[in-house]
C-alpha cells in the first residue's frame, strides 16, 4: 500500500543517502498513516529526534486527494508525537513546490536558505603549504569523524550514527585530515557519472582557519580528475559567508539553485 502511495506526483521525500525501502525498513523515524475508509490517502515519516530537531523525510498524498485535510491530520498526529519525544523543533527541506501552501496553513515558515555551488574543470586550487596528511578513512576513523561532526555542525545538520554509515557505504570518497598527530577534519563526496557532489566537510573548531578545509578539497579536486569527473556541486547555508567564500577560492560559484528551509516551533 505504501509503495503504491510513494508513487504519487504528490510526493515529498528527503532521505539524503537512504532509500525509501531502507529507509522504511530499518524503522530510522516513525510513519504516520492516514486512510479513508480502506484506502491507504496518505503517509508522512519524521525522522529520530536529534537535540530536539526532527525531519520531515517523507509525506505524501495519494492522487492529491483531500490535500489540505490529510496533511492537516498528518501533522497534528506527528507533532502530537514529537513533542512526546521532546522535539522542539521540525524542520523540512522545500524540495516540493505542491506542499508549501499546506505546510503554511500548519504553521510552518521558512526558516532559511541553502545555496548550491559548483566548480567545472580540473584546474587544481593552490595547495596550503600546512603540514598536513590527508588519506582514506577507515573503520576505527568513525568515532572521531562522529565528533568532529558533533562539534563543526549545530542541529539539524548533524549526522546521525546511521547516517554516517548509510553515506560511507555509497561514497565515492571519504577522506581525512591529519595535523599534530590527531584527525581534525574530513569530507564526504558522491559520484554519479561525472558528476561529483561534497556532502560533507567537517574540520574541528580548535583546527579552523588553518586551511585544513582547503587541503581536504585539493585532494577531493585531485581525485575527481582520476575518476573524469569535471564537475562537483556543494550545498551550503546562505548565512554562511565563511564557508562560500573557502569554496569559490577553490573555484566555486552559486548556480542558482537555491532550496529553502521550512521549520516549525513546538510548543
Amino acid at each position: 500500500m505504501l509503495a503504491v502511495a510513494c508513487g504519487s506526483q504528490w510526493t515529498h521525500k528527503h532521505l539524503d543517502w537512504h532509500a525509501t525501502s531502507r529507509w522504511l525498513d530499518n524503522e530510522m523515524g516513525q510513519v504516520l498513516l492516514a486512510w479513508h475508509g480502506e484506502q491507504l490517502v496518505g503517509y508522512i515519516g519524521i525522522s529520530p529526534a536529534s537535540d530536539g530537531w526532527s525531519w520531515i523525510c517523507l509525506l505524501g498524498i495519494r492522487d492529491g486527494r483531500m490535500p489540505g485535510l490529510v496533511v492537516r491530520e498528518l501533522c497534528q498526529t506527528a507533532e502530537a508525537q514529537c513533542r512526546k519525544r521532546g522535539v522542539r523543533s521540525i524542520v523540512v527541506l522545500m524540495v516540493t513546490n505542491w506542499l508549501q501552501t499546506y505546510l503554511r496553513a500548519q504553521g510552518f515558515r521558512a526558516d532559511e536558505d541553502i545555496i548550491t555551488m559548483r566548480r567545472i574543470g580540473r584546474r587544481l586550487p593552490p595547495m596550503p603549504k600546512i603540514p598536513v596528511g590527508i588519506r582514506s578513512a577507515e573503520t576505527p576513523d568513525f568515532e572521531d569523524i562522529m565528533r568532529i561532526d558533533r562539534l563543526a555542525f549545530d542541529a539539524p545538520w548533524q549526522l546521525t550514527e546511521a547516517d554516517l554509515w548509510q553515506a560511507y557505504r555509497i561514497a565515492a570518497s571519504l577522506t581525512v585530515a591529519h595535523l599534530d598527530d590527531e584527525l581534525v577534519g574530513y569530507q564526504l563526496s558522491t559520484r554519479q557519472d561525472n558528476v561529483g557532489h561534497l556532502a560533507r566537510l567537517a574540520v574541528h573548531p580548535s583546527y579552523r582557519r588553518r586551511r585544513v578545509a582547503t587541503a581536504l578539497l585539493h585532494r577531493l579536486i585531485v581525485d575527481a580528475g582520476k575518476w573524469n569527473v569535471i564537475q562537483i556541486s556543494v550545498n551550503t547555508q546562505l548565512g554562511n559567508r565563511a564557508s562560500q567564500r573557502l569554496y569559490e577560492s577553490c573555484g566555486f560559484y552559486r548556480n542558482g539553485f537555491d532550496i529553502e528551509l521550512w521549520r516549525k516551533q513546538l510548543n
